[in-house]
């Protein structure tokens, strides 16, 4: 099965608006493919919610453990410093050590890697075409 980290702008993406991202996190919610996280990356997603859009806290917990009952949940061990935005190393780290098919993101630094040790590294609608 493929297996795929969602970077934490696509999940806050398909939480407010529809579109490509709504749809990759859907189909991965439905089974279409094996969702990996990390708590790095779930804190990170609670922080943006609840700090950056205000979004209440019985909404954010449900969505995270949405994302807790389907998705596969890892610690990272891998430590890697690749990207100029620091924060966005935990994505790549959970990528490598779940070993990840693929990184969704909408972020412009990681997805100019295109590639990271064989994991493609693509925006959600250029997934969702490769997929289907």
């Amino acid at each position: 099965m493929i297996k795929v980290v969602l970077d934490t702008n696509v999940i806050i993406s398909s939480v407010f608006w529809t579109g490509a991202p709504y749809a990759v996190v859907e189909k991965g919610l439905l089974g279409k493919y094996e969702l990996i996280t990390s708590p790095d990356i779930l804190d990170e997603i609670v922080n943006k919610l609840r700090n950056k859009f205000k979004f209440p806290e019985e909404n954010i917990q449900q969505l995270i453990d949405l994302l807790l009952r389907f998705s596969h949940v890892i610690e990272p061990i891998s430590k890697i410093d690749i990207v100029r935005d620091k924060t966005d190393n935990k994505i790549i780290e959970c990528a490598i050590d779940s070993n990840a098919n693929y990184i969704i993101t909408g972020d412009l630094d990681l997805l100019e890697l295109k590639e990271f040790e064989k994991i493609k590294i693509v925006n959600a609608r250029t997934f969702l075409d490769l997929i289907n």
